[in-house]
């Protein structure tokens, strides 16, 4: 039998909202998220802030992320995941 679909689909891109922490600086966060292995690209923008957290919009693009792992790392930062608002994938 065949590889199946799902084993050669690749997450390509994915769109967060996470609530963060204000004592990590954004441009720390975000570089401690694109050290993650197959992360091209992270884009962040606060969308709501108070006075201990921030409401950050992330998305993170590259060549096969492990969703896994990018929560592992967010919440290791401090950070909460409240919803996936996009994903793309790809198959090869």
């Amino acid at each position: 039998m065949g590889e199946k679909s799902e084993d050669r689909t690749k997450v390509k891109k994915v769109v967060l909202d996470i609530l963060k922490l204000l004592d990590m600086p954004l441009v720390e966060f975000a570089r401690e998220l694109n050290g993650l292995d197959n992360i091209r690209r992270v884009d962040l923008l606060v969308q709501e802030m108070d006075r201990k957290t921030e409401t950050v919009k992330a998305t993170v693009e590259g060549a096969n992320i492990n969703l896994e792992l990018l929560r592992k790392k967010i919440e290791g930062m401090g950070g909460t995941i409240h919803s996936v608002d996009q994903v793309v994938t790809e198959k090869d």
